[in-house]
């Protein structure tokens, strides 16, 4: 099972800081917009131009010490397509890419609630391996192997 406890502590606005891609300021004005809105603290610094999808995906990846991958260039086979319910891909912006035995590969444009990796884990019987990718990488891979869901 995917454990994610063992996680870093430094949270993404601290990263981004001490890596030179925005200021405290920058995350300060994010931070507000993010308790008014709700929206991910990475898809606002985005919105606002501080910086861009692969800067947050990078980030994301050395935060969590997770491998990066471009979800939209992996080749999806249908019984990966038909493995894991569309509803669950749109709302939680993951795409799976493979299984392997019992490993499931998914890409995620985010972090994921430890309880959607144990209910795929449940609903698969796979361990799941996750790869960090972009929101743009997932949304173009989940529109060509799913072509009739508006991403």
């Amino acid at each position: 099972m995917v454990n994610i406890a063992k996680l870093t502590k430094k949270r993404l606005g601290e990263i981004l800081v001490s890596e030179g891609l925005v200021n405290d300021e920058q995350v300060q004005e994010a931070l507000k917009k993010q308790s008014e809105s709700g929206e991910l603290l990475g898809q606002i610094l985005v919105r606002l131009g501080y910086v861009t999808e692969g800067d947050i995906a990078r980030t994301i990846a050395t935060q969590f010490s997770l491998p990066y991958i471009d979800a939209s260039r992996y080749s999806i086979g249908k019984e990966i397509v038909d493995l894991v319910p569309i509803d669950s891909i749109m709302e939680n912006q993951f795409v799976p890419l493979d299984r392997i035995g019992k490993t499931l590969i998914i890409a995620v444009s985010g972090l994921l609630n430890e309880k959607v990796y144990e209910e795929l884990e449940r609903k698969t019987g796979c361990q799941v391996q996750v790869y960090v990718s972009t929101a743009a990488q997932v949304a173009k891979a989940v529109k060509q192997y799913w072509p009739r869901v508006k991403t």
